[in-house]
């Protein structure tokens, strides 16, 4: 059978995936309440009748079993719940979906969820035609993410949307305000704006940042500061972690902290330093920095492996033992128990890195307009 056959196939297959995906949250085997939408809806039932105690976790408790009707969680998470630890833009954006109830607004948020992330990998895989972005959307990544009612479709719509606005640099920094709906997947970019000396890229995403936190503090000024308290509960030693900082998390408890952090910067340093080995290749480098975000963020779940599937698009030259690999190694880290999601998904992705670092040449006609 000739390539041409077994790509003509492999296309159908995708699609099939691609429309299942979509199909699987109408159907009653859905269950949104064990998923993480009850953590975004209780942020957004709170965002609505009581700001000031947005990330007050007792507060968190009871809203959230009312939001759930009394049912608990399977898993249980922090203070016997799934807490809402997100930015608190997050759950202004959330709003919308809970009004419509706990069922319904949890399956119209993943099908949100699932049509950011097409029209994200759609942008960034452009000028190549759509089936381009079909490994991507159709891989376990995304069942992952669309499993767990998750964000990562609005993360990799900003990036996407940068992408196909880089040549006016402003405006692809605001859209990069949508990555900011789990920053700490997004540093490597920032660090690497900084160091091309992209500033108004960087203005751009500040803009986006400003107009972002104005849009809670007129509810609750002082949501920053109670923010930062809890955000550090999301790392723990028995949560399924992707990101290399999580190793972290075997030292002592008293240096664990300091693992976390030294790793974090320690790997945004490298990522960005990997990508400037490619700075002659704009989606190589765009790759690195967006897989690369995974690898060194303090907190990223299996989930957020499709940021790493991302990556693979932008490149645009990943073979199907790429996304083979990366497939195997999302399975493993959903079903198996910390720390063996961290031990199997950093060496996939750093072996992904080194794909796009040394294994790669300038594609000029896949490269996005110069800034002006």
């Amino acid at each position: 059978m000739t390539r041409a056959r077994w790509r003509g196939r492999a296309t159908v297959a995708l699609t099939g995936v691609a429309l299942a995906f979509v199909i699987y949250p109408l159907t009653p085997v859905s269950d949104v309440v064990n998923s993480d939408w009850p953590a975004f809806a209780t942020g957004a039932n709170l965002a609505l009748t009581d700001p000031g105690h947005l990330y007050d976790l007792d507060v968190q408790q009871r809203v959230e079993l009312e939001v759930t009707g009394g049912r608990q969680l399977v898993t249980y998470g922090i203070h016997g719940i799934l807490p809402f630890l997100a930015p608190a833009w997050v759950a202004l954006v959330a709003v919308p979906f809970e009004l419509l109830g706990t069922d319904l607004g949890g399956r119209v948020w993943i099908l949100f969820g699932l049509a950011c992330l097409a029209l994200g990998l759609w942008l960034a895989t452009r000028p190549r035609p759509p089936v381009a972005m079909l490994p991507a959307f159709a891989g376990v990544p995304t069942a992952l993410m669309m499993l767990n009612a998750q964000l990562d479709g609005l993360v990799v719509l900003g990036i996407g949307a940068a992408i196909a606005l880089w040549s006016r640099p402003f405006l692809a920094g605001l859209a990069l305000g949508l990555t900011l709906m789990k920053p700490q997947l997004v540093l490597p970019i920032g660090f690497g704006l900084l160091v091309a000396r992209r500033w108004r890229a960087v203005a751009g995403w500040a803009v986006a940042g400003i107009a972002l936190w104005a849009s809670f503090a007129i509810f609750n000024p002082r949501w920053v500061l109670e923010w930062l308290a809890p955000i550090g509960t999301t790392v723990q030693p028995a949560s399924r972690e992707v990101d290399l900082p999580h190793l972290a998390t075997g030292l002592p408890a008293g240096f664990q902290i300091y693992g976390v952090a030294t790793l974090t910067v320690a790997m945004v340093v490298a990522v960005v330093a990997l990508a400037w080995c490619r700075r002659d290749d704009f989606r190589a480098a765009a790759a690195v920095l967006v897989a690369g975000g995974v690898l060194a963020a303090a907190h990223a779940l299996p989930a957020d492996l499709v940021l790493v599937a991302a990556a693979l698009a932008i490149w645009g030259r990943a073979a199907w033992h790429d996304w083979l690999v990366l497939s195997v190694a999302a399975i493993l880290a959903a079903v198996t128990p910390a720390p063996v999601p961290a031990l199997v998904a950093v060496p996939v992705m750093l072996w992904l890195l080194v794909r796009v670092v040394w294994f790669t040449e300038p594609r000029p006609g896949l490269q996005p307009a110069s800034p002006r």
